[in-house]
């Protein structure tokens, strides 16, 4: 009735949600997910993954998308910086980037200056002292027709810092 892959929970038919024996108890697979990226925890438009009904239409066929979650927006300002993966250390710049949306495994962002980088670190705690950090491996990155870069990618490791080891760079 359930299959496991890759550790995850798939449905064989939609019968099996209104069998009186399954359970799906949406927060505990979410809390499973964020383990490894746990300031994911605290972010709202996350959380109401587990509270409400989602569903998603994509254009791409299921058998070229990679995505395992669904994206929510996330219209706001994140900062973001550059990292050595080898030392696993930070830029001493943070900029100012706008989101787009994101999910438990990965974020897209818009920037007006191209990055040189597949991996940068984002961060969604502008106004606190020690910032937890979300390494991305950026996959894709495009220029849109509102001028702006947009870049997205997959959530490799979480990591914090001090927000006075930075010095902040203008708004994006």
């Amino acid at each position: 009735m359930v299959d496991v892959y890759e550790s995850r929970t798939l449905l064989n038919s939609s019968k099996d949600v209104r069998s009186p024996e399954y359970k799906f108890d949406k927060r505990e697979i979410f809390l499973r997910e964020t383990t490894q990226f746990s300031c994911l925890r605290r972010i709202p438009e996350l959380n109401k993954l587990t509270e409400t009904v989602v569903a998603s239409w994509y254009l791409e066929p299921t058998a070229i998308s990679s995505r395992k979650w669904h994206r929510i927006p996330c219209e706001r300002p994140i900062g973001l910086t550059l990292i050595d993966l080898k030392s696993k250390q930070l830029g001493p710049q943070l900029q100012i980037v706008q989101g787009r949306n994101f999910s438990v495994e990965g974020i897209s962002f818009s920037h007006q200056k191209q990055i040189y980088s597949r991996e940068v670190a984002v961060t969604f705690d502008l106004e606190k002292p020690v910032m937890e950090f979300l390494v991305v491996r950026l996959a894709w990155s495009r220029f849109s027709e509102d001028r702006l870069f947009q870049s997205g990618g997959k959530f490799l490791f979480q990591l914090e810092a001090t927000a006075a080891d930075f010095i902040n760079c203008e708004s994006e």
